[in-house]
């Protein structure tokens, strides 16, 4: 069973549509850890300085979603990419908070090489995570106590099976998807496209494999992803 795979009907949709997995095992998710914390406050200090007084979608990396959310009709200034959400609040100088080592060490390189990266909890995900679109039976849970949403049938979905981890492809993740400081099982995906990111993915997955056993202890494993090759591990 596939850890992680992307449906054909993605790529029919988006042909030059690019992923990478970083599959991590064995880590240290608990506690402080100044080594990350200090990578996710240099990239901060280097978006808030790179974006002082500009306007985001100006850069290509972010542009690219906004037009691929465009084209599945979702409004893109309603609807940001998880890079282009981070990237925005910090330009408006608002804080970047610490929320655990895994997730802080993938923002840092989300925020270094402006791709989007998710972090899942494999152990609540024992059938692994599709990229999928929806279909009527998924279910959303959104953060805090907001009613569970149903997807509108045709989006872009990260799933385990019917439970949806994040709607709109990179846009908004549910709470049935969060790691905790018990999670040791991870896995980051990496989106993005040939026309515009492709090499940024690959340093990104890369980075991430090396700083993951380093910084948090366990193993890592990197897949990349496309129409020819659409499942990892």
């Amino acid at each position: 069973m596939a850890v992680f795979q992307i449906d054909p009907d993605v790529f029919e949709l988006f042909p030059h549509a690019r992923f990478a997995a970083v599959v991590a095992r064995g880590v240290n998710n608990q506690g402080e850890n100044p080594a990350v914390a200090d990578l996710l406050d240099h990239a901060v200090g280097r978006v808030r300085e790179q974006f002082s007084g500009g306007d985001p979608k100006s850069d290509p990396r972010i542009a690219i979603w906004r037009e691929a959310f465009g084209a599945r009709g979702w409004t893109p200034s309603k609807y940001l990419s998880s890079i282009e959400a981070l990237v925005r609040r910090i330009a408006k100088g608002g804080d970047m908070p610490h929320i655990s080592p895994a997730v802080d060490l993938a923002n840092s390189v989300s925020l270094s090489l402006l791709v989007p990266i998710g972090v899942h909890d494999l152990g609540t995900a024992p059938n692994g995570i599709e990229v999928r679109l929806a279909d009527p039976e998924d279910c959303f849970r959104p953060m805090g106590d907001s009613p569970d949403e149903t997807p509108d049938q045709g989006e872009i979905v990260y799933v385990h099976d019917h439970d949806v981890r994040t709607r709109r492809w990179v846009w908004r993740q549910s709470r049935s998807g969060l790691v905790s400081p018990q999670t040791t099982d991870f896995l980051f995906p990496i989106d993005g496209f040939a026309s515009v990111t492709a090499t940024a993915i690959s340093e990104a997955a890369e980075r991430l494999a090396a700083l993951v056993p380093k910084l948090l202890g366990g193993t890592t494993t990197v897949y990349h992803l496309d129409a020819d090759h659409p499942s990892a591990g």
